[in-house]
């Protein structure tokens, strides 16, 4: 073949090849050279990728203690490669309390929140723990002002059992899993929370995943702190826990008794709405959330104004504070340090009874464990509640201790519940 016949393409039938234009022959060469360009700028993105993901690795693994697999972490929120983690936390299980907390890297220059883990350990000795926690805060407190209805939903959903809580339970965004040690050792029991700190509510395969690194996470926790435990295996499902509240007299769960409550006694001025969870017959923590609707609120408001000289505005209640319930359990070492409010701070303890600014609780022995019963009440619901708060908490505290066969029940005295 000559150089003519290479360097063309054939003509018509008994005519020598044609030859490719100059120019074309020119844009083939830079169509080789580019793909070739793209070629090698893959390798070296794909490198540079997985070194950005071995480096990521590495502070996860070393920022959480080595408790908990970087590559879930790394996969949570539809998967990372590059991660920082805030320098002034490190997981330490020798400590009482510390935490890990890592940020997802975008555009250069920014980082988004991705991850955190939490592990606490609990000290055998009860009065060597000094750690104090207060009752959570108004359920509807970050919508405030924000939405038309304010008590149609919370701001968190209430925990939800991990299969039946003896491993530990679950909200929207974290799960806690829970080691208990064999008695005689130093340590009580060791807890992990996994926590999703990006904005979106977590998937069924985030929620799973977080699942699985709290378990990995207080698993080996306990290993490094001698605490012997056999931890329950994950449940199959995971169900969503939602904000939503509905209907009381269709609550179930957690709320349950609540529904039997007013089925027999009538509602009254008593909350229309409900935020449950299923009941785990070994949770150490659940709750169930009462509110009372706009419609509702409007209703019962005028016979309230009578009974006090000053009375909140009406509307300002509607748009800034609903009127709530929120009765709550504890079991075991989370009934250590627990306090009331922000100004008195008076001490929940377990093996008592009481009430202090607009708290009240019981106490119980379940499975051995000491137990707390809590009832918080917003301002002013209390004072239109007065004369159903004793049998509101009285059956709350009954189904609390009836589910889990709990004894030496303490019950705060009728004085506690007379007007202040």
């Amino acid at each position: 073949m000559d150089e003519t016949s290479a360097a063309g393409i054939p003509g018509p039938e008994g005519e020598p090849p044609r030859r490719l234009p100059k120019a074309l022959n020119a844009l083939f060469c830079l169509v080789a050279v580019a793909g070739i360009g793209l070629s090698v700028w893959s390798v070296v993105t794909q490198l540079s990728d997985l070194r950005a993901r071995s480096e990521s690795r590495e502070r996860i693994d070393a920022g959480c203690g080595g408790l908990v697999d970087p590559d879930l972490v790394l996969g949570l929120h539809g998967g990372t490669d590059r991660v920082e983690l805030a320098d002034r936390y490190r997981i330490d299980s020798t400590r009482r309390v510390s935490n890990c907390l890592v940020y997802r890297v975008g555009e250069p220059g920014t980082t988004y929140g991705h991850f955190a883990l939490t592990l606490t350990v609990y000290p055998a000795d009860p009065d060597a723990d000094e750690r104090q926690v207060a009752l959570d805060d108004d359920p509807f407190d970050l919508r405030r002002g924000g939405v038309d209805d304010v008590s149609a939903a919370a701001d968190h959903a209430v925990p939800h059992p991990l299969g039946d809580g003896g491993l530990g339970e679950y909200e929207s965004h974290l799960v806690t899993a829970r080691a208990r040690c064999a008695d005689g050792g130093k340590i009580s029991s060791v807890e992990a929370s996994a926590i999703a700190k990006y904005a979106d509510v977590a998937t069924p395969e985030d929620r799973r995943t977080l699942a699985g690194l709290a378990r990995q996470a207080v698993e080996r926790a306990a290993a490094e702190r001698g605490c012997p435990s056999r931890l329950p295996a994950l449940p199959a499902e995971l169900p969503e826990a939602g904000f939503a509240l509905g209907p009381a007299d269709a609550a179930g769960g957690t709320c349950a008794w609540y529904g039997r409550l007013i089925a027999s006694e009538g509602r009254g001025s008593l909350p229309d709405r409900a935020l449950a969870a299923p009941a785990g017959k070994a949770s150490a923590h659940d709750a169930c959330l009462l509110a009372l609707g706009e419609d509702e609120t409007r209703r019962i408001w005028p016979a309230y104004e009578k009974t006090t000289k000053r009375p909140p505005d009406l509307r300002t209640v509607l748009a800034h504070s609903p009127l709530w319930v929120k009765t709550e359990t504890l079991v075991g070492d989370g009934t250590r340090g627990i306090r009331t409010g922000l100004q008195n701070r008076t001490a929940i303890r377990p093996g008592t009874a009481g009430t202090d600014e607009f708290a009240w609780w019981a106490s119980s022995v379940c499975d051995g464990r000491p137990a707390l019963h809590l009832m918080q009440v917003s301002y002013p619901y209390d004072r239109i509640l007065r004369d159903r708060l004793e049998p509101l908490f009285r059956a709350y505290v009954d189904d609390a201790t009836g589910r889990r066969g709990c004894t030496d029940v303490v019950l705060p005295g009728a004085a506690d519940f007379a007007d202040r």
